[in-house]
C-alpha cells in the first residue's frame, strides 16, 4: 500500500481522470469521482459504493442517494439524523446510510444485538427477503425498547430506514478493498504514468470492448502528453511497447494481424534484417517490395500499408500508392521475380517504374521477361504506374478510416483534421484543464450521444443530451445540451458528426454547456 495523504493521486480523483483505475475506469465512475472528489480511503470506499445502481436509483426527496451522500459531502444539503445516536455510525457518511455494516452497527448500539444477530439483519438485507426481514423487525424493536436510547416509534422509523437501504446498502468489506486497489492505480497512474498507459494499452484487447478501451486510453493518454503511434519500419514490435517517448501499437494489436499471422510477418522481419545485415528501416521503397512484400501474405502487406508501416522518410511512400504498386509489383512472375531480386543491387532502382523499364527488353538491352506477351504487360504496367486512376495522395479521411478499420480508432490523426478547425478558440484539453467562461467554441467530433429526461423547471419532462466529443488533443464526455437547444440542433447531432460547437463552461462543475451548433 502506498502513502494514501499523496495529493497528486486525490487530484486524479477529483479532476475525474479515472480512466483505467479499478471500478471506476467507467464514464459512470470518472463522473462520479469528480463530483464526489474523494480525498481519503474512506471517501473513496464510499464513492465505489455509492454509484452502484441500487444506489442511483434509490430516490428520495427528490434525487438518488447518491446525490444526497455529493450535495452533503460539498454542503450542498445539511448532513441529518433521525436520532442523535446514529452520528456517530453515520458521521463519515454525512448521515447517508451507505454500507450494510452500518446497519449492523445500528442495531447492535440501539438494539443490543450480539454479533450473530447483527449477522442476520446483514443477510436479510443483503438478500433483500421480505419474510427475513419482518422477522429481524420484530427484534430490533423489542431489542429497542430494552435498551432505552430510542422511542420504539423511532425504532419503527429508523429499521423503516434500514428496511429501505436494502435497495442499495453495501458490503463496506469489499468496497474498502475495492478502495484500496483503485487508490493503488491511481498511485501508478500519477507516479509511473508511461508504464501505467503501456499496462493498460497492452491488455485493453482483454476488455468486453476492446476498440472503445483503446480509444479511450488514447484519448486520456493525451491529457498527459503521451503519444501513442502506429508502428512502422523504424520501430516495430508484436504487442504494444514504449519506445523513444512514446507509446507505439504493435503489429498484433493490427485487425488480421492478432493472431499466428502477425507472428509470422515479425519472424520474417527479423529473418530479413539477418539476412541483410542492417535493419529493415534502411530500405527505400523498392527494398520494401523486392525484399520484404515475397515473405508475407498480401492480407498482411495491405494492412501494414494501410496504417502507414512502410510511410516513413526513407520510403517517402504514401499509403494508398504503396498499396497500389504492391498489387503491381506482386503480379510479376516468379522468373521475373528472381531477376529483379538478383539485379537490383545492381541497378538501385529507386521507383518502381524505373525497376519495370529495366524489366521489359528493348532492342539495346534484354530484361527480365522472356517473352514478348509478357513484355507488353510490363510496359502497360508503366503506363498505369505513371497514370493510376485515383489520386495516389493519402487524404486525412481515409486514413482515419483506414486506422478504424486496422487498429479501432484514429492514431495518427483525429477525426476534426479532416475537417477546418479555424472557427474554434478551444481545445477539449483546454477545457479538462479548467478553461471557464463563455464564448467557448469547439470543432469536435460526437462520438457518444446519452439522453435524459429532464424532472424539474420549465422544460419537465423534455428531452437533453449529454454529449462526449473529441478533438485533436483529447475527448470530454460533459458536455451538455439542454433542451432548447437540442431541439433547435437535434437534426445536427449524431455519432460520427463533425460541428463546431460554442456555449459555456461553468466553474461550478467545469460542465461544457452547448448553446449553438454550427455545421463546418
Amino acid at each position: 500500500m502506498f502513502n494514501t495523504n499523496d495529493p497528486a493521486v486525490w487530484e486524479l480523483f477529483a479532476e475525474g481522470r479515472t480512466k483505467g483505475i479499478f471500478q471506476l475506469e467507467s464514464q459512470l465512475g470518472r463522473t462520479w469521482s469528480k463530483r464526489v472528489q474523494p480525498r481519503n480511503l474512506e471517501e473513496l470506499s464510499a464513492l465505489i459504493a455509492i454509484i452502484r445502481p441500487g444506489t442511483l436509483k434509490a430516490i428520495v426527496d427528490g434525487k438518488s442517494m447518491t446525490q444526497h451522500y455529493v450535495d452533503r459531502k460539498h454542503g450542498r444539503e445539511p448532513v441529518t439524523y433521525i436520532h442523535e445516536s446514529l452520528r456517530p455510525i453515520l458521521e463519515k457518511t454525512y448521515g447517508v446510510l451507505v454500507y450494510q455494516e452500518q446497519s449492523m452497527l445500528i442495531a447492535k448500539v440501539l438494539a443490543g444485538f450480539n454479533l450473530k444477530e447483527a449477522d442476520e439483519l446483514r443477510k436479510a438485507i443483503g438478500k433483500k427477503k421480505a419474510d427475513q426481514m419482518a422477522k429481524v423487525k420484530v427484534k430490533f424493536i423489542e431489542g429497542c425498547e430494552r435498551m432505552g436510547i430510542v422511542s420504539a416509534a423511532v425504532a419503527a422509523e429508523i429499521f423503516g430506514w434500514i428496511e429501505k437501504s436494502a435497495r442499495y446498502a453495501f458490503n463496506k468489506s469489499h468496497s474498502i478493498s475495492y478502495a484500496k486497489n483503485a487508490f493503488n492505480c491511481a498511485y501508478r497512474k500519477a507516479h509511473s504514468v508511461n508504464e501505467f498507459f503501456l499496462g493498460c494499452l497492452y491488455f485493453a484487447h482483454e476488455k468486453q470492448e476492446p476498440q472503445l478501451e483503446v480509444q479511450q486510453l488514447i484519448s486520456e493518454a493525451k491529457l498527459f502528453d503521451i503519444d501513442v503511434r502506429v508502428p512502422n519500419l523504424n520501430f516495430y514490435s508484436k504487442k504494444f511497447e514504449w519506445h523513444d517517448n512514446h507509446i507505439y501499437f504493435g503489429i498484433k494489436d493490427t485487425k488480421s494481424l492478432a493472431g499466428v499471422t502477425g507472428d509470422r510477418v515479425i519472424d520474417a522481419l527479423q529473418e530479413l534484417q539477418t539476412r541483410l545485415g542492417y535493419p529493415c528501416s534502411l530500405l527505400g521503397w523498392m527494398g520494401v517490395l523486392i525484399y520484404i512484400s515475397p515473405i508475407i501474405n498480401a492480407t498482411a502487406f495491405k494492412s501494414l500499408a494501410s496504417i502507414g508501416f512502410f510511410t516513413t522518410e526513407t520510403t517517402g511512400i504514401s499509403r494508398n500508392r504503396a498499396i497500389y504498386e504492391y498489387l503491381i509489383f506482386k503480379n510479376l512472375t516468379k522468373t521475373e521475380l528472381e531477376w529483379v531480386i538478383e539485379n537490383y543491387p545492381k541497378y538501385q532502382w529507386k521507383t518502381l517504374k524505373d525497376c519495370f523499364v529495366s524489366l521489359a527488353p528493348t532492342k539495346k538491352k534484354g530484361g527480365g521477361t522472356h517473352s514478348e506477351a509478357r513484355s507488353q504487360i510490363i510496359k502497360d504496367e508503366i503506363h498505369f504506374i505513371d497514370n493510376p486512376p485515383y489520386d495516389m495522395e493519402d487524404d486525412p479521411t481515409w486514413i482515419i478510416d483506414q486506422e478504424v478499420k486496422f487498429l479501432g480508432c484514429p492514431v495518427s490523426l483525429s477525426r476534426v483534421d479532416a475537417v477546418d478547425t479555424s472557427a474554434a478558440n478551444t481545445s477539449c484539453k483546454d477545457i479538462l484543464n479548467g478553461k471557464t467562461g463563455e464564448n467557448i467554441c469547439v470543432v469536435a467530433n460526437i462520438s457518444r450521444i446519452g439522453s435524459y429526461k429532464t424532472k424539474k423547471g420549465k422544460s419537465a419532462g423534455e428531452l437533453m443530451a449529454f454529449l462526449t466529443i473529441e478533438d485533436e488533443s483529447c475527448s470530454i464526455d460533459n458536455a451538455v445540451v439542454f433542451p432548447e437547444t437540442k431541439k433547435e440542433f437535434d437534426h445536427l447531432l449524431y455519432e460520427g458528426a463533425n460541428l463546431l460547437f460554442c456555449g459555456e463552461v461553468t466553474k461550478k462543475d467545469n460542465s461544457f454547456v452547448i448553446k449553438k451548433i454550427h455545421e463546418i
